[in-house]
């Protein structure tokens, strides 16, 4: 059993490991873009550089990463069951913040529009 447990861990690891590989060039990306069109924009002024991703966005992002690091303790700590519903239930709440996260960072685009 402790196979699968290893195997649970590892996914769990990936997982936050392409997450975070995958909000940090996200964030890049909308920054570079914020940053060229506020240099080709012909009316020049307010830009905004850093928003959601880099201020709410980012403790939301450490919030998931801090439940799967305690994830990763607890399926060492307990019996293959208990294991098994640490990671399912591990997934699922990563997917409902993930989730959770691409709503509050839609609306916010809204609440700091520069047209």
């Amino acid at each position: 059993m402790d196979a699968k447990k290893d195997n649970w861990k590892k996914n769990l690891s990936n997982l936050k490991e392409r997450l975070e590989k995958s909000y940090e060039y996200k964030t890049m990306v909308q920054e570079e873009s914020r940053l060229i069109d506020g240099l080709v924009r012909k009316k020049k002024g307010y830009v905004i550089f850093s928003d959601y991703r880099r201020n709410e966005g980012k403790r939301r992002f450490q919030d998931v990463k801090d439940e799967i690091d305690t994830a990763l303790v607890e399926i060492d700590c307990c019996d293959s069951k208990e294991a098994m519903l640490v990671y399912l239930e591990t997934l699922k709440s990563v997917v409902k913040q993930t989730r959770w996260a691409k709503i509050l960072e839609t609306l916010s685009s809204y609440t700091h529009s520069t047209d």
